[in-house]
């Protein structure tokens, strides 16, 4: 369930300082005894409790538990993304020490990075403090956009014509905007993206307050594990091929000049298969994202999606950070 805006931005607070923001001064006027005894107080508190304060300010990673891929999916022709081979009995999942490891990477303050790992071999899912937060999605939408007039071209609901086709490959790969303006008009736009809430059960996505605005779509880091594993594993053959191919492909360069390696396309240790987000500067902040497949086999399902409130340098070597960590533990 979606929370509140209130219930959000409490939580928001609380994160911005952990990440190092400064809180609001103490009033003066505090007698000195009544200073010794609270400086008493917390003493005994940080010997006693230390351990256990420590967790409450910054909770542990957590993990779930979903179904494992049900049976193997064929390779797509286009992008080597085969499924994992599932084991009778794999050995856990190294996933939550991952996410552990990338989480620590977070150091600038007010950086608010929400971190998903799917291990599609044992499913288990690790997320961290902030993967559930909704953010805007930036060019993530169009990966939506496309599952949605896809399954619904394969279930013979509308018609898919090799010019829309052409149209998904430019927005999934090189981020082409004027593609995805075409896709949004001509599929339904905010109803699409609902049929896909629907349909894959996501918790923290919701259409735009602007219809006309895609890239303001709100999703989550978590959301987007169970959107890449549905291409993975659900969508029909054709399909799956064609958005894995163009989201391996995705150039270096977007369609609108932007660099887009970084994150899971970062040139020296690129990932499998990735679709990047990126929007400035709505409340003085950027959105960048990072969501896709990280390994050739096709195990791991990685969304890093952030908010952060300095330039895209700075937040792209967040996400660069970030998603190294990952891969040194899981690759």
């Amino acid at each position: 369930m979606t929370r509140s805006g209130d219930g959000r931005a409490g939580r928001r607070r609380a994160r911005s300082r952990r990440r190092g923001l400064l809180g609001p001064s103490r009033r003066p006027g505090f007698a000195r005894s009544r200073r010794a005894l609270l400086g008493a107080t917390l003493l005994v508190v940080l010997v006693l409790g230390g351990p256990l304060l420590v967790g409450l300010l910054d909770p542990s990673v957590e993990t779930e538990q979903v179904a494992p891929a049900p049976t193997p999916v064929a390779a797509p022709s286009s992008a080597p993304v085969p499924a994992p081979t599932t084991a009778a009995a794999p050995a856990p999942s190294p996933v939550q020490a991952a996410v552990e490891a990338a989480d620590a990477t977070v150091t600038r303050r007010g950086a608010d990075v929400g971190i998903a790992v799917l291990d599609r071999t044992t499913g288990a899912l690790a997320l961290n403090d902030e993967a559930d937060d909704a953010m805007n999605s930036a060019s993530l939408s169009k990966l939506l956009t496309a599952v949605d007039l896809l399954d619904r071209g394969a279930a013979g609901t509308v018609a898919v014509s090799a010019q829309d086709r052409r149209l998904v490959r430019a927005a999934l790969g090189p981020s082409d905007d004027p593609s995805m303006n075409a896709l949004w008009s001509r599929f339904g736009g905010q109803s699409g993206i609902t049929r896909v809430i629907e349909r894959l059960g996501l918790q923290d996505t919701a259409v735009p307050d602007d219809p006309s605005q895609w890239g303001e779509v709100q999703l989550s880091a978590r959301d987007m594990t169970t959107v890449v594993r549905h291409v993975l594993e659900a969508m029909a053959p054709a399909d799956r091929d064609l958005v894995l191919g163009a989201m391996s492909a995705a150039p270096d360069t977007a369609s609108d000049g932007f660099d887009q390696a970084f994150g899971l396309l970062a040139p020296d240790r690129r990932g499998a298969a990735a679709k990047q987000g990126w929007l400035c500067c709505l409340q003085s902040s950027v959105d960048l994202h990072s969501a896709g497949v990280l390994d050739p086999g096709g195990r791991f399902v990685v969304a890093v999606l952030s908010n952060q409130p300095f330039g895209y340098a700075a937040a792209r070597s967040v996400l660069d950070d970030a998603v190294g960590a990952l891969r040194d533990t899981l690759v």
